[in-house]
């Protein structure tokens, strides 16, 4: 049910297509004061702002990036039913300037339900450097839809759009102009509005007859179930398949595909009419194209970025660590620490699970989480992502997947519970299967954390590259592995490559900030609570009791010290939490006190490679079922012992 509006509130939808600059031009708008959620029901995330225009409340919603209404995806679906059910006011249609064919489908899509729209004509600087020149006044013949150019990454008529889409909220007109399709599919169209008018006492979600029609016409589900509910609806379903089955016989494919050529072609007829051939100067960021879409070129391109990477987060989260726990250690523990100590063995419980616990947090989540957060927002904003996916795809196929697993993949290095969720786009079972078990030993933010933590802050960064250059390994040996057990074949790729651009700060920031927010709000409280049981469990001289019966592996094979295994188990629920507990057991943020560099390295590596969490796991069991995310989850663990126990015993690298 949409939510009680108030006569002074306004609600705008920004609908489009993925990379069109929807993301910024909702940031021009809103600002920071941005709420991150799912969509009832769904997994699908939407942004929600709220800004005052006026005499007006405007709430803002950042719609998912799709293609189509046609609710074969979640994304395509939560767009929908957000369109249906939350009545915007105004959908805010962003296409795409220099890839009009492209975007006006889903345009067309949307006049079809019959929402007031305006349309902004985004990346117009993008469309004249490739030499076309749309006109905005020319489409709004066409469509009978007002058209403003804007270029969001500069914010040109940004603002100006946000004015018109408050004066479009207000009429509360619907478009006029109709863009029929062919003249046999009208037909079929126009008896089938007849006899939902004539049958249907209510129409759902407030369509039109001819909406309605267009939809069970395509045999779009979630609309025919929601005919289905109504009384008198078997004649409406009956003719909606009767007349599916005649263009299906005329045209000689089904009637949702003939109507989803017909769309493309007038979709393409449109573009062609309105757009102008110009003469455009070669520019850098055309030169910038080509090397990073290379093989030869993109890969070590690729390489020098992930590198870069890397230094950042152990310099730059390295420099924050030292100022946020130094400047905590100096001027906030010792009082809690006074505070704490005349409340006995309650105030040594607190001590340790909270003094030392921020501490903890302090010196791993903050300062290298954020630092990759912001970097790999940076990557996302510039367009680099669809590039590394296309560089990699002839690699990609030897392990039984296709270049579009990399973005996934490389998702993984920040979160691998999104990053699992983002495999959806992937063909078949067997890509999915491969590629989630894959996920689940790609460094997350917070094993990066683990890492830069242990092994890069005390041992130094060539260290820390070789954790990272032994779970890559791994990833690729597994692969192989996978790809040969599991039987099927690699489907081929067919990708969009967005156009690279300049990132804006605003978004960049913005996005940084909600995704440490999320972080911040949902791990803090983990991670004190571990770190209170930490500590109770020392106060009353029961940590050794667990970490004995495990001292065979914890000790003999791995070489850890035994008490080590409560923080290691801990690290199936939250994996950063495996090295505060660490903090916590050691008693000191200085953990070569605590421990010899070779077990500083072991302990780093075995955490680094093993399932990142609970999160995780009940995203692969969402994803795949009970028996794969199992299987997941106890071959990482395994994985993790025998290359632990192997590494300490062999000792290669002479710590």
């Amino acid at each position: 049910m949409p939510e009680e509006k108030s006569k002074s509130e306004i609600v705008v939808a920004l609908a489009g297509t993925p990379n069109v600059g929807k993301s910024a031009i909702f940031h021009q708008i809103t600002g920071a004061d941005v709420i991150i959620s799912n969509y009832p029901g769904t997994t699908v995330e939407m942004l929600e702002g709220r800004v005052r225009h006026g005499n007006y409340d405007v709430r803002v919603i950042d719609l998912p990036g799709v293609y189509s209404l046609g609710a074969l995806s979640e994304d395509e679906l939560v767009a929908r039913r957000a369109i249906l059910e939350q009545e915007p006011d105004v959908i805010v249609n962003i296409v795409d300037a220099s890839n009009l064919e492209r975007s006006l489908y889903l345009t067309l899509q949307l006049m079809e339900l019959g929402r007031p729209i305006l349309i902004l004509l985004n990346m117009y600087d993008v469309a004249l450097a490739k030499g076309l020149r749309p006109s905005p006044e020319k489409l709004s013949k066409k469509l009978g839809l007002p058209v403003i150019a804007t270029v969001a990454t500069r914010g040109e008529n940004v603002a100006r759009a946000f004015d018109e889409a408050i004066k479009v909220a207000e009429k509360r007109t619907r478009p006029k102009k109709r863009i029929p399709l062919s003249r046999e599919t009208e037909k079929a169209i126009a008896a089938l509005a007849e006899e939902i008018k004539r049958t249907l006492v209510k129409i759902p979600f407030g369509l039109s007859p001819r909406n309605l029609a267009i939809k069970l016409l395509e045999g779009d589900e979630h609309l025919v179930h929601a005919v289905a509910d109504l009384p008198e609806s078997e004649s409406v379903l009956k003719k909606a398949r009767t007349l599916a089955r005649n263009i299906a016989r005329r045209y000689g494919e089904p009637s949702v595909y003939r109507i989803a050529r017909e769309r493309h072609g007038i979709a393409a007829m449109i573009s062609r009419e309105v757009t102008e051939q110009i003469t455009a100067k070669p520019r850098l960021v055309q030169r910038l194209d080509d090397i990073t879409s290379s093989v030869k070129t993109g890969i070590p391109i690729m390489v020098a970025v992930f590198a870069v990477l890397i230094l950042m987060l152990i310099y730059i989260g390295g420099f924050l660590e030292g100022l946020l726990v130094g400047s905590w250690e100096a001027f906030v523990s010792p009082s809690l620490h006074a505070l704490f100590d005349g409340l006995g063995e309650v105030g040594r419980v607190l001590d340790i699970g909270i003094n030392q616990g921020i501490s903890g947090i302090l010196a791993v989540m903050i300062p290298y989480i954020l630092v990759f957060f912001l970097v790999f927002a940076l990557l996302e904003d510039v367009g680099y992502l669809p590039r590394m996916a296309f560089v990699m795809d002839s690699a990609m196929h030897r392990i039984g997947l296709h270049g579009r697993a990399v973005v996934p993949m490389l998702g993984g290095f920040g979160c691998n519970v999104p990053a699992i969720m983002a495999t959806r786009v992937l063909t078949t079972r067997r890509e999915r299967l491969i590629a989630n078990f894959l996920i689940t030993m790609v460094p997350c933010s917070a094993r990066t954390a683990v890492i830069l933590g242990t092994v890069g802050f005390f041992l130094g960064i060539q260290y820390a590259l070789v954790i990272y250059g032994i779970v890559l390994f791994l990833i690729f040996l597994v692969g192989l592995l996978l790809n040969r057990l599991l039987r099927g074949q690699v489907s081929g790729m067919i990708m969009e490559m967005p156009p690279l651009r300049r990132p804006m700060i605003g978004p960049l920031l913005s996005k940084t900030w909600m995704r440490m927010k999320h972080f911040v709000y949902f791990a803090t409280p983990l991670l004190l609570l571990g770190s209170l049981i930490i500590g109770a469990l020392h106060v009353f001289g029961l940590l050794t009791a667990i970490a004995e019966p495990l001292a065979p592996l914890t000790t003999g094979w791995l070489g850890l010290p035994a008490i080590t295994i409560v923080s290691l188990l801990y690290g199936f629920i939250r994996k950063e939490g495996a090295l505060v507990l660490l903090v916590t057991i050691a008693g000191t943020s200085d953990l070569l006190q605590f421990m010899t560099p070779l077990q500083l390295f072991v302990f780093a590596l075995v955490v680094t490679i093993y399932v990142p969490c609970l999160a995780t796991v009940a995203a692969l069991r969402q994803e795949l079922g009970w028996r794969d995310a199992a299987m997941i989850t106890v071959g990482t663990f395994l994985i993790a012992l025998l290359v632990g126990g192997a590494f300490y015993h062999l000792n290669p690298l002479r710590l």
